[in-house]
């Protein structure tokens, strides 16, 4: 949702970026493969030092290079299909790397598998649909997608340490946060599927 509204302005900051990590010689797809080896590293770290506040900064300034490695095949056009499908499988592999290490460390397994199934169910949902009939990325703004994902996850993490952890109803800021997060994503898991439903029972009409 965010996404959708300043695309614009997030375009322009991160093209300057993109032509930065290209003149050094990366390209769109290193950068993915880069993202997801640097967050299964700091998910098995976070398993051992179990410091959120840690964990949370360095999952928010690696997923930096979820936009970086777009700009760069923007910057020097070299846009892909294939990059789009593997920035997409490496997203879910980073979400379920990130919430499985919180699960391990919190022992909220519960919450954690409701969050990252809501997150799972989110894209296939779009992406089952578009095997029935074309779908357009900017037809698809939905309530609670990955950057708000990753706000949620990242803010609960890094703001936890800085609360009781009793704070709401004997857990922490991050039981809380997952909370947010297990919710939202299945109301945009919902969002998507009705709006398939739509779209599918209209084109067979």
């Amino acid at each position: 949702m965010i996404d959708g509204y300043f695309k614009e302005y997030q375009d322009k900051f991160w093209n300057k970026i993109g032509y930065l990590f290209a003149s050094l010689g990366f390209t769109a797809n290193s950068v993915t493969l880069l993202g997801l080896f640097l967050q299964a590293i700091n998910a098995l770290y976070y398993m051992y030092h179990q410091n959120h506040f840690w964990f949370g900064i360095a999952v928010a300034l690696i997923e930096f290079l979820d936009d970086v490695d777009g700009a760069i095949a923007r910057v020097t056009k070299t846009c892909t299909k294939y990059g789009s499908y593997l920035d997409a499988v490496t997203d879910r592999y980073k979400d379920s790397a990130i919430l499985f290490s919180i699960a391990f460390v919190t022992g909220y397994w519960v919450l954690c598998f409701i969050a990252v199934s809501g997150s799972l169910i989110t894209s296939y949902n779009k992406a089952r649909a578009g095997m029935e009939l074309p779908v357009k990325n900017e037809n698809w703004p939905d309530f609670f997608e990955r950057l708000e994902r990753m706000i949620a996850i990242c803010a609960g993490l890094i703001l936890t340490s800085f609360f009781p952890q009793n704070l709401f109803w004997g857990h922490s800021l991050l039981w809380m946060a997952l909370i947010v997060l297990a919710v939202c994503t299945h109301i945009s898991a919902w969002q998507r599927f009705w709006r398939a439903r739509k779209l599918l029972i209209n084109h067979t009409q």
